[in-house]
């Protein structure tokens, strides 16, 4: 929602969990200020729907594809991940929900983790359902996956993030993540 703020000009919008590592609290303050702002969901999906995917991010998951399955985990939320979806050609999906009330406004979250995007990993291994587990992500609430997958990198993170990064590898391309993978 950093677009958000941008159209509308409200700075609250503008934090994620790039800065924030609370995101519950996070998610909290945008729903009160979307609501304070007469900002109903339909207003947000409409937004978000005209951003385009980053550059590359098409092609690195058609090479992934290839050879690996592919999990979208996301803190985001699956009506605002959808339009994304369909141009990365309708990957599984693990995200949160939104609720609504009668009049459209985000009324409240429904979180699909109890204890972030490590349970993902928790699940798969658990479940037999990834021999090798490769993670890659941006914030806060990435680093416990990526620390506890069997390969796993930061992209592009805020200042913030790559402070406490410790010793997971920063990357600023996909192709340094192709060529990782590709040599294992």
């Amino acid at each position: 929602m950093a677009l958000s703020c941008k159209k509308t000009g409200l700075l609250s919008l503008s934090r994620t969990t790039r800065e924030e590592p609370d995101y519950k609290k996070l998610v909290n303050d945008r729903i009160d200020t979307l609501y304070k702002n007469k900002l109903k969901l339909s207003d947000v999906v409409k937004e978000i729907s005209d951003l385009p995917l980053l550059p590359g991010a098409l092609d690195f998951i058609t090479q992934l594809k290839l050879s690996y399955r592919i999990i979208l985990v996301s803190d985001a939320f699956y009506q605002m991940v959808l339009p994304f979806l369909k141009n990365l050609g309708n990957l599984e999906l693990k995200c949160h929900h939104f609720k609504c009330n009668e009049d459209g406004f985000i009324s409240g979250a429904e979180y699909s983790r109890l204890h972030g995007k490590i349970d993902v990993v928790n699940e798969l291994r658990r479940n037999g359902g990834a021999s090798k587990i490769l993670a890659v992500g941006d914030a806060f609430n990435d680093l416990e996956m990526i620390i506890n997958a069997d390969k796993g990198f930061l992209f592009r993170p805020s200042a913030e993030t790559a402070k406490v990064a410790n010793n997971i590898k920063i990357v600023h391309t996909y192709k340094e993540i192709l060529d990782e993978v590709n040599r294992a």
